[in-house]
């Protein structure tokens, strides 16, 4: 057994500990790392307990990492275990340092696609079909997305299109011809509307001739 001899406060960073078994330094931690692992001066240890206490400290970096991540914006679950990934850690300390902020809630998949659609809708707008494209790149779960979608009618979806339509053709101009209607319509196409609300939207902005 080995036995921690030291645990000081690092001079740069108030919230680190370097730990010194046997005499020797063996690592730095996060002080929240030797809280929860109980860890004291002369305090016998295996080799075990030792690999323990590094393996927590890799996964609080992780959390830390995650956390530095979600201080620029909100990002899915999956999002932040590919960067995490990214930036190599491994799998099983990922899914801990995840875990942990779930249990904090502050990874929340189904706030996160929520905020998504809302923000989708108020800011950016765009169809139901780019909204969930863009949640199944962020890896939301199936039910997730489909439950997000299914809560955005069919009448929303038309003010929408309609108000990015008018926009479009008082900036670019839009003839009532069947090359302009073509235009307008592979237009909203691609912001994700379906054509029954693209069909309505041209019928009502850019009749055809009678």
């Amino acid at each position: 057994m080995d036995t921690i001899t030291a645990i000081e406060t690092q001079k740069t960073r108030g919230n680190r500990r370097s730990i010194y078994v046997n005499g020797r330094f063996l690592a730095g931690v996060d002080g929240e790392v030797v809280f929860a692992l109980g860890l004291k001066v002369g305090q016998q240890v295996s080799e075990a307990r030792l690999a323990e206490m590094l393996r927590a400290e890799t996964v609080q970096r992780a959390r830390e990492a995650a956390l530095n991540l979600l201080s620029y914006r909100p990002r899915s679950r999956n999002e932040l275990s590919r960067r995490l990934a990214l930036k190599g850690y491994p799998e099983d300390v990922v899914e801990d340092a995840l875990a942990a902020l779930a249990r904090a809630d502050l990874v929340n998949d189904e706030r996160f696609t929520r905020d998504w659609v809302a923000s989708r809708l108020q800011t950016r707008p765009m169809g139901a079909t780019r909204i969930a494209w863009e949640l199944r790149q962020k890896g939301i779960a199936k039910e997730l997305v489909e439950q997000a979608v299914g809560s955005i009618d069919t009448e929303t979806e038309y003010e929408l299109a309609l108000g990015l339509a008018q926009r479009k053709i008082k900036r670019a101009g839009a003839e009532s011809s069947d090359e302009g209607r073509r235009r307008l319509a592979s237009f909203l196409r691609r912001r994700g509307f379906g054509w029954d609300v693209i069909s309505r939207v041209i019928e009502d902005l850019l009749p055809a001739d009678e």
